[in-house]
């Protein structure tokens, strides 16, 4: 235990600390602004970033339609009259008739006019075949009538602007059956039969 009567000792001196240098908040650093000023001349200076360029994706061919036989025609007339029974799905068929003669070479070469217009305006999903010298059928399918008489009007414009339809004053007639709501497509094209039938016994 200290005696009280030890006289008490000196008081250590405190050490001063240095104190910390804060740049206060209006500094302003010189060096800051020469690298902001150039940072801002380079980008009004330089050239402009090359636009990129956006790759298209390559269009794919259009296939032409070609002729079918008549057996594989007659299976996508059933197929598509089936659809249109089990599932409502829309569906005509072109009916084309030449006037004509009956045959012959010049008919030949008629006929190769229509075809060429065939496969120019026809889709890929259409299906077309020649029945006889001077008749055509095309299958539209997913196509109601409005869609169809449409195709047709194109058909008759691309043949009779074709050089044989000039050179021979050549034309054709062309019907439009389209599968009823509560019908078959079988039975509209054979509807249009009879009426090409009438209208060649009128002509």
């Amino acid at each position: 235990m200290p005696d009280p009567n030890d006289p008490a000792p000196p008081p250590k001196p405190r050490r001063r600390r240095t104190p910390k240098f804060v740049l206060p908040d209006h500094h302003y650093d010189e060096r800051e602004g020469e690298l902001a000023d150039g940072h801002i001349e380079a980008f009004l200076t330089a050239p402009p970033a090359p636009r990129r360029r956006r790759h298209k994706a390559p269009s794919r061919p259009r296939r032409p339609v070609e002729l079918d036989t008549r057996p594989d025609w007659t299976a996508a007339v059933r197929h598509e009259t089936a659809r249109h029974a089990r599932y409502g799905r829309p569906a005509s068929v072109l009916l084309i008739e030449l006037a004509c003669g009956p045959g012959g070479p010049e008919v030949d070469r008629i006929a190769r006019a229509v075809a060429d217009a065939i496969r120019a305006e026809a889709r890929e999903t259409d299906r077309a075949v020649r029945l006889g010298a001077s008749s055509f059928r095309i299958l539209l399918p997913e196509t109601g009538d409005r869609a169809a008489r449409t195709v047709a009007d194109r058909l008759d414009r691309a043949f009779l602007a074709s050089g044989e339809a000039r050179a021979t004053g050549a034309g054709m007639t062309i019907a439009v059956a389209t599968a009823a709501d509560h019908g078959t497509l079988e039975d509209a094209v054979a509807d249009a039969e009879r009426r090409l039938a009438s209208r060649s016994a009128e002509g």
